[in-house]
């Protein structure tokens, strides 16, 4: 094995890691954006990077952006839980407004990110298949969450049916809120969504 030196002070897999962190960036850019058109020549252009550094992190476009959906996903989920660890909400219907607000705060923070996994969501099988994984876990997450609670309130098939749907359904509406389709200011959005998810785990819920 070749020694790896030192470039003006940085170490080889820290300027790979940079490397790779800017094609990352470069496909949110790309994606995020009102055309969701992506490349390879164009993620390197945005990235002022040659394709050789592209191959050196990713196979192909695909694996970038099955990258890209999981380091958006996994940020939504620790904004999630870190709303509801900080509140310690009180009931469901607090419960539910919480964790959609943490989760919620990323694409206020970012609204790419929000385009960005719906246009990784409508492309190759392997990808659907990647972000439905994402939503089941989510759903899980909040389960397990919700049922050490609040008990038996959730701890049913139908509450997870009503989790599922409630988790799909509200990437979908905050992209519309987001791009304009739905005129809703981002406080009633919380309101209306932890609403409307815990209305529909306690009609779920009944065996």
């Amino acid at each position: 094995m070749g020694i790896q030196r030192p470039y003006r002070g940085v170490a080889a897999d820290d300027r790979r890691e940079r490397r790779r962190s800017a094609l990352l960036e470069a496909a949110l850019e790309c994606l995020g954006g009102d055309d969701a058109d992506i490349s390879v020549r164009r993620v390197c252009t945005i990235a002022r990077l040659t394709p050789r550094y592209f191959y050196e992190s990713f196979v192909n476009l695909d694996e970038l952006q099955l990258a890209l959906l999981t380091q958006v996903a996994d940020e939504i989920a620790v904004e999630g839980a870190a709303a509801l660890a900080e509140r310690a909400p009180a009931d469901l219907q607090a419960a539910c407004r919480t964790a959609f607000e943490g989760a919620y705060s990323v694409f206020q923070d970012d609204p790419r990110k929000a385009r960005a996994l719906l246009a990784v969501a409508s492309g190759t099988a392997g990808l659907m298949e990647a972000r439905r994984k994402i939503v089941m876990s989510y759903a899980d997450t909040m389960l397990a969450f919700l049922g050490q609670e609040f008990g038996d309130l959730v701890d049913t098939t139908g509450a997870r049916v009503a989790v599922l749907y409630a988790v799909g359904g509200a990437l979908e509406v905050t992209h519309a809120v987001l791009n304009g389709d739905v005129a809703v200011s981002d406080d009633a959005l919380v309101e209306l969504a932890g609403s409307l998810l815990a209305s529909s785990v306690q009609r779920m819920s009944v065996p």
